[in-house]
């Protein structure tokens, strides 16, 4: 500290500027490297599939051999409801009112409001060969409040879902060209954040990923992605960055149900900020997949993770010149809170699905990773999830999951919190076009900053026609 600040307009200036974290960290590097920290919630919308959705771990979802059985096949079919030559798409619509009693994720000054929330999803396939497909996925939503209007949904909500991918073959080499779209406002699936109710964004990830089987025994799968994010409020203008990764995946089938190989991926972050510090985030580490039984899978990684930033990074740079302090002062403040923390640790994922009857089926998931963090370089992330699918009837289905999740962020005022969260659903066809859907979600955050804790009860009740 320079001896011309005085200590005691320096410790009014820190604790001034060191408030409870109000916006998220990064979301995900995909299936790429670290987790999706999504909280393991996943949208509550109006669906007509499944609870297993995608693995809120991040994994990919894991299924017995490597095709569709015949009973999977015909299902797939029938999803589609029109079809054009061999363009194959379903069509269908959505809407639902929800009840939320925290909407801004708050402790202290809580709101509650109804929201309306009409859906529509498109799902297109054209099969340009008996090997080539391309594929379009595309949902959009919107949530209009019914007392705080200034919450609405700015334009169309885009889910994290859609994409428009390209399957072809060369030889024996399967390439995947896809682009990942997204227009965001949520906030209860970053961990991090607190006291928010919208957290407007774009993102888009773009990539070309080559599976190559060499032989019966080995294959190897080869990929770059690029992804953007662009937030649309001058508060969180310094989130917007893009990360290019590469990643490299060989692996060897020592035996018909047991599969190992090593998993690595490298990520360049470039912020467009001056005040946040670019980064490298390396991650190497085997893998097993183990077809357990007929009804049992396990995937497993762990490995190495290293999370080096070039240099320190400013968060607080706009707080700072709002206390009209001297360039010495402000110089002084600014080393104080300049997070300068690096991380090489380990990291690890876990994935266990079982599927004992053709009305049951569920899974365990869990990871550590360290991910790109918002006031600070990173943060460190426990999550354990179960999930499960349960038919209760003919017509009717079930899906509850609970999740636990610990994260503690880097630099000297760093936060240690942990999330709970249940969350349970029921869908009954009325008939093949029509489903009902009543959901409930509780969230719980207890965390060592102030005003940072809460807790959230949300109900939805939903209908969903399939054209």
């Amino acid at each position: 500290m320079k001896n011309s600040f005085g200590r005691s307009i320096l410790l009014a200036a820190v604790l001034a500027l060191v408030q409870p974290l109000e916006g998220p960290a990064q979301e995900f590097f995909r299936d790429l490297g670290t987790s999706r920290s999504s909280g393991g919630i996943g949208l509550i919308t109006p669906s007509e599939y499944s609870y297993q959705d995608g693995s809120p771990s991040g994994l990919r979802p894991l299924r017995p051999g490597q095709d569709l059985t015949e009973a999977e096949r015909i299902e797939e079919l029938d999803r589609y409801n029109f079809a054009v030559g061999n363009l194959r798409f379903a069509v269908a619509a959505g809407a639902g009112i929800e009840w939320n009693d925290n909407i801004t994720l708050s402790d202290e000054d809580r709101k509650s409001d109804f929201i309306f929330r009409p859906s529509l999803d498109i799902d297109a396939r054209w099969r340009l060969t008996e090997l080539n497909t391309l594929r379009l996925n595309l949902g959009a939503s919107y949530a209009k409040y019914f007392e705080h209007s200034e919450l609405d949904t700015e334009g169309i909500l885009l889910s994290p879902n859609s994409e428009l991918a390209l399957t072809f073959f060369l030889g024996t080499i399967r390439f995947t060209i896809r682009d990942r779209f997204s227009y965001q406002e949520d906030t209860y699936e970053l961990p991090v954040i607190s006291n928010q109710a919208t957290y407007q964004r774009y993102e888009n990830q773009a990539g070309i990923q080559m599976d190559w089987a060499i032989n019966q025994q080995l294959d190897l799968v080869v990929g770059y992605d690029h992804y953007n994010l662009w937030t649309t409020e001058s508060e969180f203008e310094t989130q917007d960055r893009s990360v290019d990764t590469i990643f490299v995946r060989p692996g060897v089938q020592l035996t018909p149900p047991l599969k190992v190989g090593l998993s690595t991926a490298v990520s360049y972050i470039d912020f467009e900020s001056e005040d946040r510090a670019d980064g490298t985030n390396l991650l190497v580490g085997p893998f097993i997949q183990y077809q357990v039984s007929e009804y049992t899978n396990l995937y497993l990684e762990a490995g190495v993770q290293s999370l080096n930033f070039d240099g320190g990074s400013d968060f607080n740079n706009s707080a700072l010149r709002e206390l009209q302090l001297t360039d010495e002062e402000e110089a002084a403040v600014s080393d104080l809170l300049r997070d300068e923390e690096d991380t090489s640790s380990w990291y690890a994922k876990l994935e266990i699905n079982n599927r004992p009857s053709d009305f049951f089926q569920h899974r365990l998931s869990g990871s550590k990773t360290s991910e790109v963090g918002f006031g600070s370089n990173f943060y460190d992330l426990y999550h354990i999830e179960y999930s499960a699918d349960w038919k209760l009837a003919e017509k009717t289905e079930l899906g509850p999951s609970l999740f636990y999740e610990y994260y503690e962020t880097s630099g000297d005022f760093n936060e240690e919190a942990t999330r709970y969260g249940a969350t349970v659903g029921i869908r009954h066809h009325i008939s093949n076009s029509i489903t009902l859907g009543l959901d409930y979600r509780f969230l719980y955050k207890d965390s060592n900053v102030e005003r940072a804790d809460y807790y959230q009860n949300l109900a939805f009740l939903s209908v969903y026609y399939k054209f």
